[in-house]
């Protein structure tokens, strides 16, 4: 079987580099210092860095200073976001459907260490998204949610993972505001502070919310805007990282929808 996680947060954003068209026609979402714009699709990007470099968190160093050492420790343990290696285990609390409580959860506990991709059997995938309820992108994307899930429930776990924007005080939410985006009820908060969380595109969401609202989790996962999708097999190796397949990343194009239904379909 499958798990998917789906992570949001608040604010929208477009690729880092700006002068690449190719690059923000990839990615459409939202990111720390860029505000929603209730009549686009888009974003405007306040700019943070002389090299046109959106840093999510204030301590952050640019990616290519990160890159060097991130990659030995990789190689010398396994562990890490990029697929094929060993995703990081995170502990946060959790939120189901209905439920009246936050509970401790950690993500190991959805691994099988026995799966097998050769044998046929009934362990789960997981699928994690991260978002945003104060996300114009993160709002938009609701309805597409609610019709993925219940496609591929069977197979794969889906899972939210709900953040704020440290950097924006219209991406505070609170526990209330994210079971109010899950369940569409009646609280009014989010899309920046501007809509009922009732009146989100889609169905209620009948999957696990995780507490990301630190942006620890998003940081480990070196997860720069929102919505943002993994996809993670059984055993709890990365199978699909949505940076890897973005063409202006030297990837193959295949988006989230596309990659459910050939892993799924």
């Amino acid at each position: 079987m499958i798990s998917i996680f789906i992570i949001c947060t608040a604010g929208c954003t477009m690729p880092f580099n700006e002068n690449s068209d190719k690059e923000n026609e990839e990615f459409v979402g939202c990111a720390p210092g860029i505000e929603n714009d209730e009549d686009n699709d888009s974003c405007t990007i306040t700019e943070n860095d002389d090299s046109n470099e959106i840093l999510l968190f204030e301590n952050q160093t640019s990616e290519n200073e990160n890159t060097e050492n991130e990659n030995t420790e990789n190689e010398n343990n396994n562990t890490g976001i990029y697929e094929g290696m060993n995703v990081p285990n995170f502990s946060s609390l959790i939120h189901y459907y209905n439920s009246t409580n936050w509970e401790n959860f950690e993500l190991e506990s959805l691994f099988d260490d026995d799966w097998n991709a050769s044998e046929n059997n009934t362990s789960k995938w997981i699928t994690i998204i991260f978002i945003s309820t104060d996300c114009s992108h993160c709002w938009n994307a609701g309805d597409e949610i609610s019709e993925w899930e219940p496609m591929y429930r069977n197979k794969t776990q889906f899972l939210i993972l709900a953040v704020n924007f440290s950097s924006s005080n219209n991406f505070n939410a609170t526990p209330e505001e994210l079971i109010a985006f899950q369940e569409k009820n009646d609280y009014f908060g989010c899309y920046s502070n501007t809509k009922n969380c009732n009146e989100r595109p889609g169905e209620p969401h009948e999957f696990p919310y995780v507490d990301d609202r630190n942006q620890s989790i998003m940081y480990d996962w070196e997860v720069t805007g929102t919505p943002a999708q993994f996809i993670i097999r059984p055993n709890g190796v990365m199978e699909w990282n949505m940076y890897q397949h973005r063409t202006s990343n030297g990837g193959d194009g295949e988006n989230f929808e596309q990659a459910l239904t050939r892993l799924f379909g």
